[in-house]
């Protein structure tokens, strides 16, 4: 199955090969690509060579197409985007910005989510996405 990932912004891919590209600013201003392997519940990644990541530490995440934040504005440390499967279904990827934190929801159009990672548990509310 072919998917595509698009940025809710601009709408441009953000996916090549089989990546998620994403750029990524550390707190301490470091700057660089993050790729994330794009399917889902596999949490393989690599980071360019200029961006060094501590697990545990936040990243603020943004399209590197248009540079608009994916950092969702409201609640825990999340970043948002589109996925579009190969028969034109389209939903919202929610992923943790904690390096090594492997957290992943699905979220298709009638707000059904579907749940991937280890460490969901601390998501009890279920309107948090929205």
């Amino acid at each position: 199955m072919k998917v595509t990932y698009l940025c809710p912004h601009c709408r441009g891919a953000i996916n090549a090969g089989n990546n998620i590209i994403l750029s990524a600013k550390t707190r301490t201003k470091q700057v660089g690509l993050f790729l994330l392997h794009e399917e889902i519940g596999n949490y393989t990644s690599d980071l360019s060579s200029t961006l060094i990541v501590e697990k545990g530490e936040v990243v603020d995440l943004f399209c590197p197409v248009c540079h608009e934040s994916l950092n969702l504005s409201k609640k825990d440390a999340l970043a948002k985007f589109i996925m579009i499967d190969d028969n034109c279904n389209e939903c919202f990827i929610i992923i943790s910005r904690k390096y090594g934190e492997k957290i992943t929801f699905k979220v298709d159009e009638n707000k059904h989510v579907k749940t991937y990672g280890e460490k969901i548990s601390r998501f009890i509310d279920p309107e948090w996405f929205l």
